[in-house]
């Protein structure tokens, strides 16, 4: 009776050390299976649940408005006093966004504030005025490259359209009168616009949190209402984040 008793109780032993095993064992694969699942392949740094959004800061306008453009005037219309050029940038800049509902293709929305200073004398008037831009534009994003990833090379049709405000102040010599004008222009405009989207972190994974790029495109170029053709060098010069 004691023989049969030590017998079940050792067959009990081994099947709990059998069972524990086998569970252990299954903890293990379980364990093994979802740190598979979460290391992240560093490579697909572009999923389209990650980083699908990002805002920055464009600094095209600033080179546009403060250097380009005052530069193209006055050498084309050179000014008697040099101490009062025709065009004088005083300030430009965008704040840019783009949302990603697709792996190459990013929806990009730009607006922006410009401000100038006008200059314009001879033998009847000298007028001095201020100039105030109000911009903005939305467009699409494709970006060409061999991974499905939204940076590299892109193509962005865009339309948008810009408020100008102008200041303005006439002096008139021959009455010495002044005479103060405020006008206000719209134009809109439908364009294209090529550049580059630079990913500084996507060696980080998808899992990285923010990520910083850096955007700069070379032209944008298209028809303008106002000006009939539109021709801005240097329009993408921004920072920012992805996330």
């Amino acid at each position: 009776m004691i023989r049969k008793q030590l017998i079940a109780l050792l067959l009990f032993i081994l099947t709990s050390i059998s069972f524990a095993q086998n569970i252990s064992g299954n903890t293990n694969v379980s364990n093994n299976t979802v740190d598979k699942n979460v290391k992240y392949d560093n490579t697909n740094t572009n999923n389209i649940i990650s980083h699908r959004h990002s805002i920055g800061v464009n600094f095209g306008p600033t080179v546009f408005y403060m250097l380009i453009a005052p530069s193209v005037v006055n050498i084309m219309f050179p000014s008697k006093d040099i101490n009062n050029l025709k065009l004088q940038g005083n300030f430009g800049l965008d704040f840019t966004y783009t949302y990603r509902p697709a792996d190459k293709i990013d929806v990009n929305i730009d607006a922006g504030f410009y401000a100038m200073k006008t200059y314009y004398d001879n033998d009847s008037i000298t007028y001095n005025g201020d100039v105030y831009g109000i911009g903005a534009s939305v467009g699409v994003r494709f970006y060409y490259n061999k991974k499905d990833r939204a940076s590299g090379f892109f193509l962005m049709p865009k339309f948008g359209g810009t408020l100008f405000i102008t200041h303005n102040k006439e002096y008139l010599k021959e009455s010495s009168t002044y005479t103060n004008r405020n006008t206000y222009i719209y134009d809109f405009y439908i364009s294209g616009e090529i550049g580059f989207r630079i990913d500084l972190s996507r060696s980080f994974g998808i899992n990285s949190g923010l990520r910083p790029f850096f955007d700069i495109s070379i032209l944008d170029i298209g028809y303008s209402y106002n000006h009939l053709l539109r021709f801005v060098p240097l329009p993408r010069f921004a920072i920012g984040v992805l996330f």
